[in-house]
Order: structure tokens, then C-alpha cells, then sequence
């Protein structure tokens, strides 16, 4: 059995490679970039293309030759959606587009996951503790949520016309170790590490901490991926969440005490999203229904990102990296 993970140097792809790591698997990374020293898991093949260059893609796929695919490559960041709306819609429809084209051609039989978002569901007029089912209609709002929409649509036209395996996951937000500082918590975590642990002003910066998000560890949304990748018929779709929410404040303020120091907030406008969705909570009982659900608790989720903060800073010094990376 081959897998690959498009995307393997992010957060998620790392744990899904993490936990497959010392199987009979073949396990191979496909990604722009080569990882970082905190990126890598030992035994997987890190391949290096772009997913905009077909060429690159279709010969991967010949190399490769997987029964398993994730693919998670995408630009995910809200934020940069609306500086980058083309790149955006780019890298998450084309770039899926190269890379379903290239299945079908390579390796139709291979099972295939595509990572999609809560962020499709948008803001809903009903009451303020309605829990977002897969039924749902999309109402996207960002150019990321479209992008994924529009993906998913791309998804089935391969599985309809085509006959490829394909299954969706809407994940709702999630954090814990290797989360990218693009995003607002590991943001906030790394802001703590480097006012914990070198002198800086002890003031964290932010937008809005008044949102509300249904909150999952990373590693339990990679451990229901690989699951419901081996196990879902095609054309499924999941959400993977916990059913309630934390707002941002809530997590920030525990994540305060798990570093151990006083701070003040201070309000930055760069921080802030337009057309923030101010609660977005998942129904996760399909997934629940398949024997999935989150075992790791917030405050284990952030004191690891947060301890895996200090030592990835420690790393990046070591290395010369004195520059404060989006990593």
C-alpha cells in the first residue's frame, strides 16, 4: 500500500503521516516546499512539485503510484483569501483539479480524501445554538469558503462521471502542536513563548476574541481522516468536530495560564477578519456514528502546542532564523 499526503508539511498532513509512521505503508509527502526540520517524520518520502504544473503532478502520481490519497495542499488562510482571492481559488480548484485529472489517468482505483471546511457553511439565521449538518446547504462568505465549495462540487463531478473513490471532510476549526502561526491560537501560543521566554513586552495582539469556534485537536482530526478514509464510501461527507464551542478569549485565557505570565490585549485592525462568522459549530454525529470522536482535551491541545512552540523557536535560532516566520 502506497499513501500520500499532498500537503505533508502542514500541521495536518505531519500527524497523518506521524500516525502511519512505522506501518508497511510507502508513505510519500507532495508540497511546494521542503519541510523544516519540525516537519519531518522519519520514513516518509518528501517530494517537491507544483500542483499548479500538471506535468509535475502526472509524473509524481506515476512515482508514486498510491491507494490512498490526502489531499490537503490548498492556501487555507481566510485572511490571505481576500489579499489573494485569484491565488486562492488557484491552488484550491486547479490545483484539485491537476490532481483528480492525474488520478484518473494514473490511478483510478486509488481512495481519495478531500479536505474541504466549516468556513462553506457561513453565517445561518437560525438560532444561535444550531449545530451545522452535512446537509446543509454552502453559504460561503470568504473566497477560501468558495474555493472549497467549488471543490467539492469538482469532487463529485470526477466521482460521477469518472467512477473515482472519493470522500470529503469538513473539519471545523482545530489546533495543537505543528499548527501553522498563520492561524490566530498558534499565533497568540507563539506571542506567550516569545514573552515567557525572551523578554518580550508582555502584551499579545490580536483581532476579535469575542468569536466562537467548535474546537478539535489536530491529531484527532487526523486520526478520524485516516479512518473514514479507509472506511466511508465514496462520495460521503463528514464533519469532524466535538458539537461545542469555545470562544477565542476562552482559549487565549488558558492558554495565559499555561504559560504562566501576566499580559495585557491590545485590539490590532490586521488581525481582523471582514465578514467574520461569529459561531460556527459542527453536528458531528455521522462521524460519531463511525466509532470517531475527539479524545484529546483543550488544555492538553494547548499546552502541547505551546510547549512545541518553545522547542520549534529553539530550533529556528539554532538555525539562524533570528526572523519571526509564519511557520
Amino acid at each position: 500500500m502506497s499513501i500520500l499526503v499532498t500537503g505533508g508539511t502542514g500541521a495536518l498532513g505531519f500527524h497523518i503521516l506521524s500516525s502511519l509512521k512505522g506501518t508497511s505503508h510507502d508513505l510519500y509527502s507532495f508540497s511546494d516546499e521542503q519541510p523544516q526540520p519540525w516537519q519531518k517524520v522519519d520514513g516518509v518520502q518528501y517530494l517537491n512539485g507544483d500542483l499548479l504544473n500538471f506535468k509535475d503532478v502526472l509524473e509524481m502520481l506515476q512515482q508514486v503510484s498510491p491507494t490512498h490519497i490526502y489531499h490537503l495542499a490548498s492556501q487555507s488562510s481566510v485572511g490571505i483569501s481576500y489579499k489573494k482571492p485569484y491565488e486562492t481559488l488557484n491552488i484550491n480548484l486547479l490545483g484539485t483539479q491537476n490532481l483528480l485529472e492525474a488520478v484518473r489517468q494514473v490511478c483510478p482505483k486509488a481512495k481519495v480524501m478531500l479536505l474541504s471546511s466549516s468556513e462553506i457553511y457561513g453565517r445561518t439565521e437560525r438560532n444561535l445554538t444550531y449545530l451545522h449538518k452535512e446537509s446543509d446547504q454552502p453559504n460561503p462568505m470568504t473566497p477560501y469558503a468558495t474555493s472549497k465549495a467549488c471543490m467539492e462540487l469538482l469532487g463529485n463531478q470526477f466521482r460521477n462521471a469518472h467512477g473515482l473513490h472519493v470522500v470529503f471532510v469538513r473539519p471545523f476549526y482545530f489546533t495543537g502542536p505543528h499548527h501553522s502561526r498563520r492561524f490566530v491560537i498558534p499565533s497568540i501560543a507563539y506571542q506567550l513563548v516569545k514573552i515567557k521566554h525572551y523578554g518580550t513586552e508582555p502584551v499579545i495582539y490580536s483581532g476579535s476574541l469575542d468569536v466562537s469556534r467548535d474546537i478539535v485537536d489536530v491529531r484527532d482530526v487526523a486520526r478520524g481522516m485516516i479512518q473514514l478514509l479507509n472506511q466511508a464510501e465514496s462520495g460521503e461527507v463528514y464533519n469532524i468536530c466535538c458539537g461545542k464551542s469555545y470562544t477565542i478569549r476562552e482559549v487565549v485565557e488558558m492558554m495565559v495560564d499555561i504559560a504562566d505570565v501576566n499580559v495585557d490585549f491590545r485590539f490590532d485592525p490586521g488581525y481582523e477578519r471582514r465578514n467574520e462568522i461569529p459561531l460556527l459549530i459542527g453536528d458531528p454525529t455521522k462521524v460519531m456514528d463511525t466509532g470517531w470522536k475527539p479524545m484529546i482535551s483543550m488544555e492538553d491541545s494547548l499546552t502541547d502546542l505551546f510547549n512545541e512552540m518553545v522547542l520549534r523557536r529553539r530550533i529556528e535560532l539554532k538555525m539562524g532564523m533570528g526572523k519571526d516566520l509564519r511557520l
